[in-house]
């Protein structure tokens, strides 16, 4: 097909891609609504303005709309730059055109593109084989089974059949795109299939909580009404009465929790942006905080990956230079970017080799296959002679019987005590496979290695490396990066599987390298260790895949196989370790923040909500107006919204946090009941002077108290030392202590609110109260924080 062939089909099809949901602003607008506090919020505005209230009402409403507002905002920008960086991702595949191999997006494929198909490829477009290789495919999404399936251009239609998405598991083929983007069978499934989301152990605890809330919150309400109703009997005012409740309702409710959820992990995603880090799940960032083991190849991470060829081992009876067959077996090495046994073998040739190698020409490829840990190619001589050339690992010869392990041991262990990776090669010349020699190549560890390991272990995060690599070239790279310090933290995984279970239990935690890991062993090996920790896995090829899966957070790089960086929950665009672990700070300073206003909320809230609950039965009056109550929620929260933003200690984030929801119920019964005593100090002092006094009293003293606690329970290391917050808390808390004493002493405000201007007697008592309470706050929490370190 020419390019001019491609471009008239382009216009004629559309693009090779789903279609882009509609109304995805109002989508979005839409689910604000499905949580169970906005929909309680709405249902009180609408049974406030019933009974006649619209001013109350009205509050209500700008609560809903304006907590809404700022998170349709927030989402709305997430999803913009997520749409933007999905152009770090653009898939691309190669084609034939113009006679020529091309690598274009996939998104520009149109019918009749023949695609070069190898292993690792996602199927961009819905194909039938033409040519193949010994190509088998995972087709997984499509039928649930595993096992890979063989595809053949000579077989039956359905045995040529490729469709989008199936996975290309061995060998390679060219395939004819038969039908794109929403002709695709996986776009016929999507259409009716809605797409789950796992929830992370964020989304359950915070969802626990709501719950728990909800039900202490009506059942409260519930007595609180009744008992009112039986204590004044017919002079009940009903209608003032459940304006009350549903105000003294909203002023429990956190309702800015899940705005602060999002600016945490937004907070959280940014930083990681910053670094060249896509976030695809935005609970990643918070689950991520949980890791306390690390699983990655060393390759690229701990490495370099830039191989430098060190030494050379030929068979005295061999006429073959291995350096040369290892070279003839890099496929395109100028039409790609190379890999980097490729790039270093070329790299090494003197002028006498490279003239041999230039004496070749590429007939056919032979992709690397994780199972037998080797690639081949066949070329043709300028003499007419074809070679077919394979490279692998050593146990894959010694495996073939072409050379015994006795005649190259003593050579082959010096080197991998070294570090150096050894590949071996052989030939067929037509007189039959040959084994032609070994290369060795060193990749040195990165200079950042072992800061990082030093910066994981802060973090009490282990990190262990999971690798194909040899036994001693694994644990010469371990000792070099200070991950291990002895050969028992080193083991085979073929020999760490075929313990007994218990034995396994015991040697898994000082394990710190795995090497000789085939795929289904790396699958095994994370499963095992998941039992134990919390892990992510850091992977980018295709063997990589259903450890990804099984991993609690996975991580690929930008060059990752299509399927991996599918799975992937990150995708690192620098293959650097330390961006993982300044990640897991990060997801671990999210889960902080996110407490920290929990706690906060929780008690400050339920303090003066019961507080305000009990004051109604033994007072003829209500204790703060529903619009007091609103302005106070108002008030409060905004202060704890910033606290998405604030300082994390070092001590917080060593070691990996739980949402412990016995240790919050704990906290919050215990510090809400020292904010009720407070309120009803307050109370005592000012209820016999008027109805106008107490709650105007009560209010500024609710605001200051809030505000206070917030500072306070922000750590529950002693104020002194938790470290400044950050400062637009600061600015915030200001400005709203500034508030709660001003709109009382402006006359036009206070009228609205039916406020009674303080005098400067009452003014200093209250801030008498609010420091008293927050020193006995310090004290109350000082045993709790105990409490919650043994937990």
């Amino acid at each position: 097909m020419t390019e001019a062939e491609a471009a008239e089909r382009r216009l004629r099809y559309g693009a090779n891609a789903l279609p882009v949901p509609k109304h995805r602003l109002l989508r979005l607008i839409a689910r604000q609504f499905r949580g169970i506090f906005n929909l309680m919020l709405l249902i009180a505005a609408g049974v406030t303005f019933s009974l006649g209230e619209p001013i109350d009402g009205a509050f209500i409403l700008l609560f809903v709309l304006l907590g809404t507002a700022l998170n349709v905002y927030q989402e709305h920008k997430s999803n913009q730059a997520a749409d933007k960086l999905k152009a770090y991702l653009l898939s691309t595949i190669t084609v034939m055109r113009e006679g020529q191999e091309k690598e274009v997006p996939t998104d520009s494929l149109v019918p009749g593109d023949i695609l070069k198909l190898e292993s690792g490829d996602i199927v961009p477009a819905d194909a039938v084989v033409r040519k193949d290789r010994d190509l088998l495919v995972d087709e997984t999404t499509f039928t649930g089974e595993s096992i890979p399936v063989a595809k053949r251009s000579d077989g039956t239609p359905d045995e040529g059949a490729l469709l989008q998405g199936v996975v290309i598991v061995r060998g390679n083929a060219l395939a004819e795109v038969t039908a794109i983007g929403q002709e695709t069978q996986f776009a016929r499934i999507a259409k009716t299939a809605s797409s789950v989301q796992a929830e992370s152990e964020l989304v359950k605890s915070v969802d626990k909580i709501s719950n728990f809330i909800m039900k202490v919150t009506l059942l409260t309400l519930g007595f609180v009404v009744l008992a009112n109703i039986l204590i004044e009997g017919r002079q009940v005012d009903v209608t003032g009465l459940l304006i009350f409740a549903i105000a003294l309702a909203v002023s429990a409710i956190p309702e800015a929790l899940p705005l602060v959820l999002t600016f945490s992990l937004s907070r959280g995603a940014l930083e990681f942006a910053k670094r060249d880090v896509i976030v695809k799940r935005l609970s990643a960032v918070q689950d991520l905080g949980s890791v306390n083991l690390l699983c990655t190849d060393k390759t690229g991470t701990i490495t370099e990956n830039h191989l430098v060829f060190t030494n050379a081992f030929k068979l005295p009876e061999s006429p073959y230079d291995p350096l040369v067959l290892a070279r003839l077996a890099a496929i395109n090495l100028q039409e790609r970017i190379p890999e980097p046994f490729d790039r270093a073998s070329d790299e090494a040739l003197s002028a006498e080799q490279r003239q041999s190698v230039e004496q070749f020409r590429l007939l056919q490829e032979e992709a690397f296959d994780p199972a037998l840990r080797s690639n081949g190619a066949i070329v043709k001589r300028t003499d007419g002679t074809t070679w077919h050339i394979r490279r692998g690992s050593p146990e894959y010869f010694f495996g073939e019987g072409l050379v015994s392990r006795a005649a190259v041991e003593d050579w082959l262990q010096a080197e991998e005590e070294k570090g150096h990776r050894v590949l071996g090669v052989s030939c067929d010349d037509g007189t039959g496979q040959r084994f032609g020699g070994f290369v060795s190549f060193v990749d040195r560890i990165k200079d950042s290695t072992i800061a990082t390991v030093a910066a994981a272990k802060q973090l009490n995060v282990a990190i262990t490396v999971i690798t194909g690599d040899a036994l001693k070239v694994a644990e010469a790279v371990g000792r070099e990066a200070g991950l291990v310090t002895g050969s028992a933290e080193v083991a085979e995984a073929a020999a760490f599987l075929a313990l007994p279970p218990a034995e396994r239990k015991k040697q898994l935690a000082s394990i710190r390298v795995f090497a000789r890991t085939t795929p289904e062993q790396k699958l095994e090996v994370i499963q095992q260790l998941k039992e134990q920790f919390t892990v992510g896995y850091l992977g980018e090829g295709i063997n990589d895949a259903p450890a990804l899966k099984a991993a609690h957070v996975s991580m690929v790089v930008q060059s990752a196989a299509d399927v991996a960086r599918e799975t992937a929950d990150i995708v690192l665009l620098q293959n650097d370790l330390r961006v993982i672990v300044d990640g897991i700070r990060f997801g671990r300073e999210t889960h902080a923040n996110t407490m920290k206003y929990i706690r906060a909320t929780l008690i400050s809230n339920f303090g003066n909500f019961y507080a305000v609950a009990i004051g109604s039965l033994f007072i003829s009056f209500l204790p703060m107006l529903p619009k007091q109550l609103l302005l106070l929620n108002l008030l409060s929260d905004f202060p704890m919204m910033a606290i998405a933003f604030d300082r994390v200690p070092a001590r917080e984030v060593e070691r990996p946090q739980r949402y412990d929801l016995h240790a919050l119920y704990i906290i919050f019964v215990t510090m809400g009941l020292v904010s009720t005593v407070f309120d009803f100090i307050c109370f005592g002092l000012f209820y016999r002077i008027s109805p106008a006094v107490l709650q105007t009293n009560w209010f500024i003293a609710s605001v200051l108290t809030e505000i206070l606690l917030m500072l306070s329970i922000r750590s529950l290391a002693p104020i002194t030392k938790a470290g400044w917050p950050a400062p637009s808390i600061v600015i915030l808390s200001v400005i709203a202590m500034a508030l709660a004493i001003g709109l009382p002493m402006i006359p036009a405000t206070a009228a609205f609110f039916e406020f009674q201007t303080p005098t400067m007697a009452h003014l200093g008592i209250i801030l008498g109260i609010a420091f008293a309470y927050l020193v006995v706050s310090e004290i109350v929490k000082r045993p709790l924080s105990g409490f919650v370190r043994r937990k």
